[in-house]
């Protein structure tokens, strides 16, 4: 440990952001409340990036940060543990500082993501000797008032006595260290996942309040947060926040009589002129509104200089995602605070300005801090949870329910890790083409992408006008012969091996549905046709009428398989000849199975991704 002094912190302690005095002459004490608080925000240090070692999901990996920072990936990716690791350290470094001893006791910890803290280490437990496993949470920035680039350390190790912790602290103190170090304040204030809040809450003092938001439950002390904001006089400034997100004026009704209320009553309206009745509890705000109220609340009243947000999205409705975006850049602009969210959302990254960074986190590490867009596209397609090492085939789709694919590649003893299946609504333009170009490199076992479409009618020609777009970036393309995947769950060598027919039996069975359905099926052509003149059209297109002539059966290439698979189904059904319990479509079509084969080529063949 460093002999650095414990020097008064530069963060300004909340208590002693109180009221503004009375004063008949000032017109508006918000406005200079709000000019305090740009005071305060604006001496504030700088963090620009943080490494961490050891720790949970996490070998040894730098983020840089942006104001605001997403971190995605798959599950076990170590989003989290970069949250839960920054808040350790700062926890740690705190206990250290307000008791002033190197080693702490666990319990005196204000947070620690499980019981047993030497289980924080990365693939062993935290050690107390020299040159053991420990956990090191580096910060790097700016002090306050300065332009310096400074670093400070924090590490976390197993202490010799049972159930304590030691903690070393090294770099630049004064400014900066300092002001991480700081038991009076917030440094940084973590929210993990959507914090839901109690019932009913009785009335805490600050200390109590400053304590459970330090330990990750501020949402068990929500109702305390808003109210003591309204005693601080910060209650216009959070609604002048919300409004700013919302759009729609807000008003805010907080209640608490010491001499004869137990718990604390909020309550909030949204609109001109509520009345009494239009001022709702708590338990009855909707779940967009709570979230970005509970964040708004905890900056304003403790003012992190970072703010860890895990997974806030969960169980939020895409237009509310989008909302808490806009809140999440406004508190980092309004409070000069940093943002880090682990999320899931592409509505959030999609929505972000160009001032968010987006970083792709896999196996405890950075994959990638560069490609917003690409990042975007991966959570669209589902990638960055399923796509990893082993995938040697990336196999895209614009069917919704890929259920004919999965089937048919599961038939040919392929394996799924190997072969990822994923769909994507979006395959025809150039950007999505080359997005998929970058993954491909990306990855560390660059695998091969093929794009998958249904022929829906297209000629020859027409679809090599389409595949081109991919083909130009060495993307290969899969267009089954017939017109979509549903088709081949609907010939007649498909019916006879299902139900056990003869395949004399079979056609002429299919072949009295077509007829019964005949003007269904002639005017989904027309309209498919019409698409494809309309978007390929260079004066040779074929007339819809030459592809299906007026009085002539339909050939295979013109039937469409959707609406002849749910009517064949159908009348196998009624006559006795599929039982109830089964369908065509819980087998897998061989015809489809051999042009997988074909469109796979080689993969196909190797040991390593036949089933065993």
């Amino acid at each position: 440990m460093t002999a650095d002094s414990e020097t008064a912190s530069l963060m300004v302690d909340p208590e002693a952001v109180g009221a503004p005095a009375a004063d008949a002459n000032r017109a508006d004490p918000v406005s200079e409340l709000a000019e305090l608080l740009d005071g305060l925000v604006s001496s504030r240090l700088r963090i620009d990036a943080v490494r961490i070692q050891s720790f949970k999901r996490i070998v040894d990996t730098r983020i840089e940060l942006g104001p605001i920072t997403y971190l995605v990936g798959g599950n076990n990716s170590g989003k989290s543990s970069v949250l839960q690791a920054i808040h350790t350290a700062v926890s740690c470094a705190q206990a250290s500082v307000e008791l002033g001893q190197q080693v702490v006791a666990e319990a005196s910890l204000r947070y620690s993501p499980v019981a047993d803290f030497s289980l924080l280490g990365h693939g062993a437990p935290y050690e107390n000797r020299s040159g053991g496993q420990r956990g090191i949470v580096d910060f790097e920035g700016v002090p306050a008032d300065s332009s310096v680039e400074s670093a400070y350390r924090i590490e976390m190790y197993k202490a010799r006595n049972h159930n304590n912790v030691g903690v070393d602290r090294s770099g630049m103190y004064t400014g900066f260290g300092q002001a991480i170090c700081d038991p009076k304040t917030l440094f940084s204030v973590y929210v993990p996942g959507l914090a839901g809040v109690p019932h009913r809450e009785e009335m805490s003092g600050y200390a109590a309040v400053f304590r459970k938001a330090a330990s990750g439950d501020a949402n068990l002390v929500f109702r305390n947060i808003i109210r003591l904001l309204a005693e601080r006089s910060l209650l216009k400034e959070l609604e002048s926040l919300l409004e700013s997100v919302l759009k729609v004026p807000v008003s805010f009704r907080v209640d608490f009589n010491s001499d004869r209320d137990l718990y604390v009553d909020v309550r909030l309206a949204t609109g001109v002129d509520p009345g009494p009745r239009d001022h709702l509890p708590v338990d009855l705000w909707g779940t967009g509104l709570l979230q970005i109220t509970q964040i708004f609340a905890y900056v304003l009243l403790f003012k992190p200089s970072l703010l860890l947000v895990d997974e806030p999205d969960s169980h939020l409705h895409p237009s509310r995602q989008k909302s808490l975006g806009v809140a999440l850049e406004q508190v980092s602009d309004r409070f000069k605070c940093k943002v880090v969210v682990s999320t899931h959302s592409r509505h959030l990254i999609t929505g972000a300005s160009d001032a968010v960074k987006v970083v792709w986190m896999k196996d405890g590490r950075v994959e990638s801090d560069s490609q917003k867009e690409l990042t975007a596209l991966l959570m669209d397609l589902g990638a960055l949870d399923q796509l990893d090492n082993s995938t040697r085939t990336i196999l895209c789709t614009e069917d919704e329910d890929p259920w004919a694919l999965r089937l048919a590649l599961s038939s040919t003893g392929m394996s799924e890790d190997a072969v990822k299946i994923t769909s994507f609504n979006g395959l025809n333009n150039a950007f999505t083409a080359e997005a998929f170009r970058e993954m491909a490199e990306l990855m560390h076992s660059a695998p091969r992408v093929v794009i998958h479409r249904d022929r829906d009618f297209l000629t020859d020609d027409e679809l090599a006008e389409w595949s081109r777009t991919f083909s130009d970036r060495d993307i290969d393309t899969f267009c089954p012969t017939r017109s979509d995947t549903e088709a081949y769950h609907a010939t007649a060598a498909h019916i006879a091996a299902v139900t056990g027919m003869s395949l004399d039996d079979a056609t002429t069975l299919r072949n009295e549905v077509i007829e019964m359905n005949l003007v269904a099926l002639r005017n989904h052509h027309r309209e498919k046709r019409r698409y494809a003149n309309k978007k390929y059209l260079d004066g040779g297109a074929p007339r819809t009428e030459d592809l299906w002539p007026e009085d002539v059966m339909p050939s295979e290439d013109v039937l469409y398989g959707k609406k002849l698979l749910t009517q064949v189904e159908k009348t196998l059904h009624d006559r006795g000849l599929l039982a109830r319990s089964d369908s065509l479509t819980a087998h897998p079509s061989d015809e489809l199975r051999a042009e997988l084969i074909a469109a796979l080529g080689e993969l196909v063949m190797s040991p390593s991704s036949t089933a065993g």
